[in-house]
């Protein structure tokens, strides 16, 4: 594995997912200079990559309402959960990245689409699913617009 290639998480290409389809959180290097927690490094895997034995984020394929298909990617969940504030999903452009999950952070809407190249009704609902072979079932969902919480902190809401 190359050592020597580090990344933030929200700077990685289509490039460097066709590369390297899976990414490990390089925790232990988080006080190293220019490394923080959105540090991530190529991660090697044999048959298939389990999500215990770290922090991941790995390729996926995105498919937008008007059938067409990006790139981009995921967290794996150790527990296979579906809760998207732990998956993530991201789609990675030549542009830039589009997060849908942005906590309490409302959307950049205009950016959004600029960066996707699309209006809203030909973006929604998005599906997506993991496209590294993973112990445990394929990370999948469904996104019916971007997601951010309200001031209570329970109650999500969707924008598009």
């Amino acid at each position: 594995m190359p050592k020597k290639i580090r990344k933030q998480c929200y700077e990685l290409t289509p490039s460097d997912l066709s590369s390297w389809p899976a990414w490990e959180f390089a925790r232990d290097e988080e006080g190293e200079s220019g490394q923080d927690e959105a540090t991530v490094r190529p991660y090697a895997f044999s048959d298939a990559l389990d999500p215990a034995d770290g922090m991941f984020i790995v390729a996926a394929t995105f498919w937008l309402a008007d059938g067409t298909t990006e790139h981009g990617f995921v967290t794996p969940a150790p527990s296979g959960t579906d809760n998207l504030g732990t998956i993530q999903p991201q789609i990675v452009t030549e542009k830039g990245q589009v997060g849908f999950w942005l906590g309490r952070c409302p959307p950049d809407t205009k950016r959004a689409y600029e960066t996707l190249g699309r209006e809203a009704p030909s973006v929604f609902p998005i599906r997506f699913e993991s496209t590294v072979p993973l112990i445990g079932p394929k990370v999948t969902g469904t996104l019916l617009g971007f997601l951010c919480l309200e001031s209570d902190f329970k109650t999500v809401r969707t924008i598009q």
